[in-house]
């Protein structure tokens, strides 16, 4: 890009800047939008006809750091550092403060925008039944990942909400067939990379399914798997609704070093149409109660014993 005068520039409209000869150059790097006077800026630099940008009040370093995070989903404090001349203390403060006005979200290392937020989310109906028991469940998920770990993270809401609750982990991958998640996590969660796993998208639903999503997990390796249930009966194990929902979250925890099923005790004593796990399949059991003993009484009764979680 040219470099140009900020004087020059100050409020002139984008089709003035694109098509005028500009005659000075004050090593200005790049443009940005500025949202709230709409008009385009140039972000500022030591250089002539401005103050250096470590000399800005911090309303106005908020400002910009606003505009930033309006072009892109997150920012790291080690950006800030770097472009407007200040500590890392300084910058922690910035967003600190902006998070306090609720126009952001801090996250290890720097912070994401609330504006860009997930655009896909499921159905109000679905996304609010056992709030409480799924965010729950999902947080006790959470302390299970470390960071650097490749995840595989199951379609519906009980996996949605907690990848929700994975913004403090650092260097993770998350393997998906659910386009909710995988929406959310690549907008919101800047130290994940995402795996969208190929296939047919489900007509009413938001996952994808098929002989291609099975070929692409088939393919995929991790080192956790979070996995769900629509049902559990002491008899007949975890059963969901649907034969491909039953092959997949299966080929999840074959081609996973751990499993763990995530499920409310809303559930316990409830069998559906298949089976897609058994307690002998998982190395944990991640629960929002089990008053009954259900659970307890049928990990007791199993040959693995995996670990029951329950979530508080």
């Amino acid at each position: 890009m040219r470099t140009i005068c900020y004087a020059c520039i100050y409020d002139m409209p984008f089709r003035s800047l694109i098509h005028s000869n500009l005659p000075c150059s004050f090593h200005i790097d790049t443009l940005y939008f500025d949202y709230e006077r709409r008009i385009f800026l140039p972000f500022v630099q030591k250089e002539r006809h401005m103050a250096s940008t470590s000399d800005l009040s911090p309303a106005e370093r908020q400002r910009f750091i606003m505009n930033w995070l309006a072009e892109k989903p997150n920012i790291s404090v080690s950006d800030i550092v770097r472009r407007f001349s200040v500590s890392e203390v300084t910058a922690r403060h910035d967003l600190i403060s902006l998070e306090s006005e609720g126009k952001l979200r801090r996250v290890r290392g720097g912070a994401v925008s609330l504006s860009r937020s997930n655009a896909i989310s499921y159905p109000e109906e679905r996304i609010n039944v056992q709030v409480e028991a799924k965010e729950a469940i999902a947080a006790t998920a959470a302390t299970l990942v470390d960071d650097g770990d490749v995840l595989v993270i199951d379609i519906g809401t009980t996996g949605f909400y907690f990848a929700k609750a994975l913004m403090d982990k650092r260097e993770i991958t998350i393997i998906t067939g659910d386009l909710a998640i995988a929406n959310y996590a690549s907008f919101n969660l800047p130290n994940a990379s995402v795996v969208l796993l190929g296939g047919s998208v489900r007509k009413g639903h938001l996952y994808l399914a098929g002989a291609l999503t099975l070929d692409c997990m088939s393919k995929l390796h991790a080192d956790k798997a979070f996995v769900s249930a629509d049902g559990f009966h002491p008899d007949h194990g975890f059963t969901v609704e649907h034969d491909f929902s039953a092959m997949i979250k299966h080929m999840y925890l074959t081609n996973s070093n751990q499993g763990y099923m995530m499920v409310d005790q809303g559930k316990f004593n409830k069998t559906s149409f298949y089976q897609s796990a058994q307690i002998d399949d998982l190395d944990g059991i991640i629960v929002d109660g089990d008053d009954e003993g259900i659970m307890t009484a049928a990990i007791e009764s199993s040959r693995s014993h995996p670990k029951l979680y329950i979530a508080k």
